[in-house]
């Protein structure tokens, strides 16, 4: 069977399943969203903004010199220690943080964002930007690609389920970090992809459905979206087989879903087959 016209009805498929589980891929750690931003306690209630570094995320934002920051992420902030301690919650673990701040007299809005701008056009996914790193005779993305198996070839040996699973987001953010040095790497976007499809194994294997069915959801996104950056057959017939794997599980663990789109697809077809 030609497998992009068995992709494109597979893809279709899940569209309509995907509409109500599918969930935003987890954020990854990286380079601190507030470096290049320095504090002093202000006279006033608040952290006064006593420096910004002009590439920083925060002078990107348009943060400035002389800025009383007044809350963080919905985090009051009252004086410098209130910052500090908020900051370290949630540093390196979210692509992005609002920061309200008091500017001659007026409330500001401001958004630091630290995330991949190649990765979130294509992929629409919001993760931070990679840790500087300097390598020797590879590129950059074969570093974190390569990086990302090495984390994978560690679940061939025994250990804990949960283990496995850290290994398996280890993977990802590292392929996420590849992704962002070549945003149309198909190949790197299926090794995305497969991880997610194999975290959705483990934790069905765990009996965590909530957390299987969203790994599925994340893969299958992934694997139709590399559907659409090759034209190649063995790509082609990788992605069929990684979504109809995906679609299985699903309805597997779904079966009300499997249910429901049956009769949209029967009610659809009877429809296109009236006189």
């Amino acid at each position: 069977m030609n497998p992009t016209i068995s992709l494109k009805k597979t893809a279709t498929l899940l569209g309509v399943l995907l509409t109500v589980i599918y969930g935003t891929a987890a954020p990854v750690c990286g380079a601190s969203l507030f470096s290049g931003l320095v504090l002093s306690q202000g006279e006033q209630a608040g952290a006064k903004v006593v420096e910004v570094y002009p590439n920083s995320p925060a002078g990107k934002a348009g943060i400035k010199v002389a800025d009383l920051v007044v809350e963080l992420n919905g985090e009051k902030v009252t004086k410098l220690d209130d910052f500090v301690t908020n900051s370290h919650k949630i540093d390196k673990k979210v692509p992005e943080v609002t920061i309200k701040v008091l500017r001659n007299g007026k409330l500001l809005n401001f958004v630091i964002a630290s995330y991949s701008m190649p990765v979130y056009q294509l992929w629409k996914v919001k993760v931070v930007e990679p840790p500087y790193s300097t390598v020797g005779g590879v590129s950059l993305l074969q570093y974190w690609t390569e990086k990302g198996n090495g984390e994978l070839l560690k679940n061939q040996k025994d250990m804990p389920t949960a283990q496995k699973l850290t290994n398996c987001s280890e993977a990802v953010k590292d392929y996420f970090f590849a992704l962002h040095y070549s945003p149309t790497s198909v190949d790197v976007g299926l090794k995305a992809a497969d991880a997610y499809k194999t975290m959705g194994d483990l934790y069905q294997s765990e009996g965590s459905v909530p957390e299987a069915v969203r790994s599925y959801a994340v893969a299958a996104e992934f694997y139709n979206k590399c559907s659409n950056l090759t034209t190649k057959e063995q790509d082609l017939q990788k992605i069929l087989d990684g979504l109809q794997y995906v679609e299985e599980r699903l309805f597997m663990l779904l079966p009300e879903e499997q249910s429901d789109l049956n009769q949209r697809t029967q009610g659809s077809g009877a429809a296109k087959n009236e006189p």
